[in-house]
């Protein structure tokens, strides 16, 4: 089950997708879900059904135009995954490229919601034909509620030899079962806190809510949730694109437990009109789990995050708009003790510890920052500034935009490479850190400390 719901998660982790439209309602859950699967009282056993396989698809042409033909072929079941047969023909007087799916370009949806799968990259010579395939995986499609094929809606990325694109845009396949397929119910709600799907993937949905947190611009959110796996945390955001152009969505200000984690983008989706798509952070991509604790956090009570949205050509649609989701797996708290470093301007900096990654044999010096200033600052290193044990050292380290009252995480990364050729292998052999930042207000520089962190002491 594991690797079941990982193979899903993993392959949509970047530009989340999925979800149902319209408002739908029908077989819903109630408005807040927070019973563990392992508590549930009723149907402990119950488990997905199977995945629909009647669907079928009639030979349709896709795209014919400018020398290029794209047919679709039909639908073929494999034991793992739908897979839509194409047939390219390129006779548009040069070598072409052929891409669906992309990061770069993905405009895919299936029964209304949009999706990641469905990745292509093909080849074709000028005067040249080719076959091949799209596959949607069952388990991909099945734990956000697409247990058959009704219509999918298919873009292509058409690149020549010179880097010049031509983006054909969204084309819809309806099957034979498009007339029958219940448009109308929530897939995505009903199945993804269901107790079904926990079982089947070994999930838990901690909490699941309906309620409208976000309504900008023609772009609601459905429902949010948190979901766990494997001790992992999981944001799931369901957002819907009313309007009749495309929308980008970009998650930017995440906080867990009133305190800020980070000030930069961690998730975008782009929703094309008519349809609606699943927004999901992994919060431990963000601040590693195992450093959650030398900030006082135990579990997830909070999350707070702003959404902004923009047009296709990058032109921000309006401010971004901060939302706040409450859950019940832990208290809303965290600890911002620590051996202060900076207090000036209205703005305390305290140093919490040094850390080791096992994994990577990068170390990640752990501090706090706290704004009592009355103003929103910036804080942000000065570059190549920082030294351990009196050597210079690479490293990395995010900015963070705090406005008053608001207190936020400072993670410095130093790099393994840099660290070895000082002699520094292990959190133990650190004794002093030394690094430069600057503080700003606005475009204002205020001040520009250098920060000394004493450890071993």
């Amino acid at each position: 089950m594991k690797t079941k719901l990982m193979s899903a998660l993993l392959a949509l982790i970047l530009l989340g997708t999925l979800t149902a439209c319209d408002g739908r309602t029908g077989n819903q859950p109630s408005s807040e879900s927070s019973t563990p699967a392992s508590e549930s009282p009723e149907n402990t056993d119950e488990s997905l059904s199977q995945f629909n396989k009647k669907a079928t698809l009639d030979e349709t042409v896709m795209v014919d135009e400018g020398g290029v033909k794209i047919t679709a072929t039909g639908l073929t079941y494999t034991n793992y995954s739908v897979e839509l047969g194409l047939t390219i023909e390129n006779n548009s007087g040069k070598d072409l490229s052929f891409i669906s799916g992309s990061i770069g370009y993905s405009c895919n949806s299936v029964n209304g919601y949009m999706v990641e799968d469905g990745y292509l990259n093909c080849d074709v010579a000028n005067g040249k034909k080719a076959n091949d395939t799209i596959q949607f995986s069952y388990d991909t499609l099945m734990l956000y509620g697409i247990d058959e094929i009704a219509d999918l809606e298919i873009g292509f990325d058409m690149a020549d030899d010179d880097y010049n694109h031509t983006y054909s845009g969204p084309r819809q396949l309806k099957t034979s079962i498009y007339d029958s397929h219940d448009y109308e119910m929530n897939h995505y709600q009903a199945t993804i806190a269901s107790q079904a799907a926990q079982n089947t993937y070994g999930y838990e949905m901690l909490q699941f809510s309906q309620d409208a947190l976000y309504e900008q611009n023609g772009v609601k959110m459905l429902s949010s949730g948190m979901m766990r796996w494997d001790g992992a945390y999981m944001l799931l955001l369901e957002l819907e694109n009313t309007t009749d152009s495309m929308v980008n969505i970009v998650l930017s200000d995440l906080g867990l437990n009133g305190l800020k984690l980070s000030s930069s983008n961690e998730a975008g989706i782009g929703i094309y009109p008519g349809k609606c798509g699943i927004m999901k952070v992994r919060l431990s991509s963000v601040l590693d789990q195992a450093y959650w604790s030398e900030y006082g956090m135990t579990g997830v009570g909070a999350v707070s995050l702003s959404l902004g949205q923009y047009y296709e050509d990058e032109m921000e649609i309006g401010e971004k708009v901060p939302v706040e989701i409450m859950i019940s797996d832990g208290n809303a708290t965290f600890d911002a003790s620590g051996k202060e470093v900076y207090d000036s301007n209205g703005l305390r900096i305290v140093a919490k510890s040094v850390q080791e990654k096992k994994d990577t044999g990068e170390l990640f010096v752990l501090m706090l920052a706290e704004n009592n200033s009355g103003k929103t600052l910036i804080l942000d290193d000065v570059y190549d500034s920082l030294s351990v044990n009196g050597f210079m050292t690479d490293y990395y380290c995010d900015r963070q935009e705090l406005k008053h009252g608001e207190s936020a995480v400072l993670v410095i990364r130093l790099q393994e490479s840099s660290l070895e050729e000082n002699q520094i292998t292990s959190a133990s052999d650190v004794q002093e850190i030394e690094v430069g930042f600057e503080i700003q207000e606005g475009y204002t520089t205020i001040d520009e400390p250098t920060i000394t962190l004493q450890f071993g002491e």
